[in-house]
């Protein structure tokens, strides 16, 4: 079904209060993710950075300068380690959704029988998946914001305009959007294999679940649910960033791409 007969089914047989199902789980999942995400991620920039340029200068190699790069593996760090924080938060999430009856004692109480009944091993059960979700996503996200951010800041200086806050608020939430749908297209594919391993109790490959994709459906099966989750990515992912932004200048930091 399309994703707003999905909805009107949903309604219909659940209630309009199904749609929130897996909230708890999400909003202290998402506030552990996101701090560890951004805060690794600017951390191991200079970090990275200072590494790369020691390594060229050592070995002749100058495109090991490049910032793409030096955004590109902090990106993979900052992913990695997002992963291992927020996959038993999505491990609960998912399940609260795939099982109602889960649901009916709160979230933290349902985390807690999980525990029990599957051990250590069925809260991190998808964590390869999580990080073919979380990597591809942080590193799109950052990336792309950084990026994005920092040719439109040059462009307009390029044309003699002056950086006032005018501009420091249209082109965070213009390149916050493109990089939402960027990072929506990127990780899809590894949310779709998360969710079908975090929807059942029990183990299953990887490896498995991706050939009865491609079997079954192709490359498009990877892509279900994709216009719900440019809506969802779409409007966490741009708000963040912005937020991101926000938080850096009053802090005294200079804005993203500046």
């Amino acid at each position: 079904m399309s994703m707003y007969k999905s909805t009107i089914h949903i309604i219909r047989k659940d209630g309009i209060q199904t749609l929130l199902s897996g909230l708890g789980p999400t909003t202290f999942g998402y506030l552990l993710e996101g701090s560890m995400k951004f805060g690794i991620y600017e951390v191991t920039k200079p970090i990275v950075g200072n590494a790369l340029s020691w390594t060229a200068s050592m070995v002749c190699m100058e495109f090991l300068k490049s910032k793409l790069l030096v955004y590109g593996i902090a990106g993979i760090i900052a992913g990695i380690a997002a992963s291992f924080v927020i996959c038993p938060m999505e491990a609960i999430r998912i399940r609260l959704v795939a099982d109602s009856h889960l649901a009916s004692n709160g979230w933290i109480l349902a985390g807690f029988r999980m525990f029990q009944k599957e051990g250590s091993h069925g809260m991190w059960k998808g964590l390869h998946a999580m990080l073919w979700k979380q990597v591809p996503y942080t590193v799109t996200k950052n990336v792309s914001f950084d990026l994005f951010t920092t040719l439109a800041y040059s462009t307009v200086k390029s044309f003699g305009y002056h950086i006032c806050n005018h501009f420091k608020f249209w082109i965070p939430l213009f390149a916050a959007m493109l990089t939402s749908i960027l990072s929506a297209v990127s990780s899809q594919p590894g949310d779709v294999l998360l969710s079908l391993v975090n929807a059942n109790e029990g183990d299953v490959r990887i490896r498995d679940l991706f050939n009865t994709i491609m079997k079954r459906d192709g490359m498009k099966g990877f892509f279900v649910g994709m216009r719900a989750r440019l809506i969802h990515v779409g409007t966490i992912v741009t708000t963040q960033l912005i937020l991101y932004d926000f938080v850096k200048r009053i802090c005294g930091i200079a804005a993203t791409g500046l």
